[in-house]
């Protein structure tokens, strides 16, 4: 791979880094993210926070100054908060599918014992109600 190429795929890693981050990246479906363009001029390179200075300096030398410094969270808001939501609603149905499935298991091996009406208990009789028979 040549030097472009390689800060090419820098510069999209980056790029696409912005967009969300580790844990929800990963969620997103790839082809979502593949649509977004995430070009060296759209997107620039100063707002991306996994480029340095010296990453800025060979892209400007490389291919120039960018039109727009921004980041794809900014270029695409919408679309990201789609995605969030979305995450958000598998997440929540997630949880809740474990819950069932803890609280299901956890009452199905739980048995309740149940007593048996307990007998009355007879009366105790005094002494004097012994010997007279009450």
């Amino acid at each position: 791979m040549e030097y472009g190429d390689l800060l090419r795929e820098l510069h999209h890693l980056a790029a696409m880094a912005s967009y969300a981050g580790y844990g929800i990246i990963q969620r997103v479906p790839y082809t979502r993210v593949a649509a977004l363009d995430l070009s060296y001029d759209r997107v620039g390179f100063d707002e991306l926070l996994l480029l340095g200075a010296t990453d800025g300096k060979w892209m400007r030398e490389l291919w120039g100054e960018p039109s727009a410094h921004s980041t794809a969270a900014v270029l695409y808001a919408d679309m990201l908060a789609a995605d969030l939501k979305r995450i958000d609603a598998d997440k929540e149905r997630e949880d809740a599918e474990r819950m069932d499935l803890l609280f299901g298991e956890l009452s199905s091996n739980t048995r309740v014992e149940t007593r048996p009406d307990p007998q009355p208990t007879p009366k105790r009789r005094s002494l004097l109600g012994w010997l007279f028979g009450r």
